[in-house]
């Protein structure tokens, strides 16, 4: 079995973690490094990008994760060490335990929906939270037609527009007034950042669809931004199209639910 190693930039403490794992892994597992591991313990590393393990173990945040679904191939076990860790298995109190677990095989692989996003027809990437189109400049907004499956809905003009898969609907679009989507629906979230009418609102399209964004306006500059991870620069005229993922993330879990760490994670202090 091969495990890799991928921590938050700059973080001590995330290495030490590291350390703690080691002494409990067998010793015919192959063990993988990113380099940033490297600049805390005496290992051989490699570049995150070209990892491809059995399992990911990230130590950090959700940008952590998000960093490892991105670059890296294979199932990711996240170990928050994040202000939120919406995206991590496990917390600092119960590491020993959970690799223990992983050890004997306690643990599921699920499946995660990821969105493929092109410009003029050229793959650019892919995303599991969401992808957000954003002006370039801070308070300069943008014009935007929405079409899905090639059927036009509306034109407005907005800082951005956020399409999140279910897994995002709790993240930014969430924070823009989107709607919460359940894991197990297969669809998208539409949300718009600061629009200038109370016209277009959020909506949920079907994850067989896809959502088409025109940007509209005369030279004006956005961003393409995939999991606040990968930007892309866009224009005026440019077409961007986002679409479910035929190869979907892989995560794995070992106790709770979705509704466990919504209370836990966004709720807080929520009895039953």
């Amino acid at each position: 079995m091969k495990v890799a190693f991928i921590i938050r930039k700059d973080c001590p403490r995330c290495a030490r973690i590291v350390e703690r794992i080691l002494n409990i892994l067998p010793p015919d597992v192959e063990t993988i490094f990113e380099d940033e591991v490297g600049k805390h313990l005496k290992v051989q590393t490699t570049n995150v990008g070209s990892i491809a393990a059995d399992i990911i173990i990230t130590i950090g945040g959700d940008g952590t994760v998000l960093l490892a679904s991105q670059k890296a191939k294979g199932p990711i076990l996240g170990i928050n060490m994040g202000a939120l860790g919406f995206l991590s298995e496990i917390e600092l109190g119960s590491v020993e335990a959970s690799i223990y677990k992983l050890i004997r095989g306690d643990y599921t692989i699920v499946e995660v929906m990821r969105l493929a996003v092109y410009v003029n027809g050229e793959m650019r990437g892919k995303c599991i939270n969401e992808t957000v189109i954003h002006s370039k400049m801070i308070s300069k907004v943008r014009s935007f037609k929405v079409y899905v499956d090639g059927n036009f809905v509306d034109k407005t003009r907005a800082d951005g527009v956020i399409i999140a898969t279910p897994m995002g609907s709790t993240s930014y679009s969430m924070s823009a007034g989107g709607p919460i989507i359940l894991p197990s629906a297969e669809a998208m979230a539409l949300a718009f950042i600061a629009p200038v009418t109370l016209r277009i609102r959020p909506m949920v399209v079907s994850s067989n669809s896809t959502a088409q964004i025109v940007m509209g306006g005369t030279n004006e500059e956005s961003l393409i931004i995939l999991d606040g991870q990968q930007e892309i620069e866009i224009k005026s005229g440019d077409r961007v199209e986002i679409r479910k993922c035929v190869e979907p993330a892989k995560f794995i879990t070992m106790r709770r639910n979705f509704f466990t760490k919504f209370r836990e994670k966004l709720l807080k202090d929520v009895v039953n």
